[in-house]
């Protein structure tokens, strides 16, 4: 605290939570702190447990003219904990600094590191250890960490043949029922440069895993969960597996990038998993994460020269 001695108080305040703010990532680092959809897939999440939850809450409690100590954040929760809402209860007492009344009053989208206080049908309790902005700094400006980890499919080097501005018509994106999940893979392996392209078996933890991907000319290893036209309708956490252990298995072995690839739209839940997934892992070791839906997988294919022609009309009579 001798350090902060000198400064005016919202500065040392500042000081202070950023300081605290290090100390707590090494910890959840080095404990191993698990996201809170991590621990409602592997059936351990129960009172006691510390978790981590990056998302949006509403605040209660923090305008001027509230007499009450206590303050709340409530998020309603996606599968695989639908049905329940996540309720973070703490007093005022906890905040440090002012910045804190209008950053988390009203709808907000905050990092909390806590521990599970009480779980019932409808409600998970938390205690918090702390609450802030989980950012990234780069030149001139701070941005939040968690969007920092995205990569877009056409961050991919190879990949770059993509045209992002080119939308299938609905007539069109229907042929993705026509492209077997195989013949994604192939063509994914392919433009990576991969000479051998596995064949399924029950016990993978990746559909495809790469060592040859670029991202600016830096080569990087990727894990690829894929999914074909036997699902042809957007992609929810039961379309992966019991308890969505496909996800839990896509991020099991190390890599730089973690991809969810679909051959129709990808829903919220699965989106918000993935990145609790990816958000976790990189407080350990550095990594991303990547969708690449039907629309995407579209452009990929018609990118290779491997987009289906149209199917033969029968000629009109006349």
């Amino acid at each position: 605290m001798q350090a902060l001695q000198g400064f005016e108080v919202p500065m040392a305040s500042a000081l202070l939570s950023n300081s605290v703010g290090n100390y707590l990532l090494d910890a959840i680092a080095t404990g191993e702190v698990r996201a809170l959809q991590q621990l409602a897939l592997d059936g351990s999440l129960a009172a006691g447990k510390p978790f981590i939850y990056n998302g949006h809450f509403y605040g209660k409690g923090f305008g001027a003219n509230n007499k009450s100590r206590g303050l709340t954040l409530t998020e309603k929760l996606d599968d695989p904990l639908e049905g329940k809402k996540l309720v973070i209860e703490f007093s005022k007492n906890g905040l440090l600094n002012d910045t804190a009344y209008s950053r988390m009053s009203g709808s907000t989208r905050l990092f909390v590191y806590a521990y599970v206080a009480e779980i019932t049908d409808d409600t998970v309790r938390g205690i918090p250890f702390a609450i802030g902005d989980l950012v990234t700094h780069t030149p001139g400006m701070s941005l939040p960490f968690a969007s920092s980890l995205q990569l877009l499919p056409t961050s991919i080097d190879q990949f770059s043949r993509m045209d992002p501005h080119w939308m299938p018509s609905k007539t069109e994106f229907e042929r993705m029922r026509e492209v077997p999940e195989q013949k994604v893979k192939e063509t994914i392996a392919g433009m990576l440069g991969e000479l051998h392209v596995p064949a399924d078996w029950g016990g993978e933890e990746s559909d495809l895993f790469s060592g040859t991907l670029l991202v600016d000319g830096q080569r990087r290893t990727g894990a690829f969960l894929l999914k074909g036209p036997a699902k042809f309708h957007p992609m929810t956490m039961k379309d992966l597996g019991k308890n969505g252990d496909q996800v839990y298995r896509l991020f099991n072995p190390p890599a730089d990038i973690y991809v969810v690839q679909h051959c129709h739209t990808i829903g919220p839940a699965v989106r918000k998993t993935v990145e609790a997934f990816a958000l976790q892992r990189s407080l350990v070791a550095p990594c991303r994460f990547m969708f690449i839906d039907g629309y995407d997988t579209a452009r990929l294919l018609r990118a290779a020269g491997e987009w289906p022609a149209p199917a033969n009309r029968s000629p009109r009579k006349r």
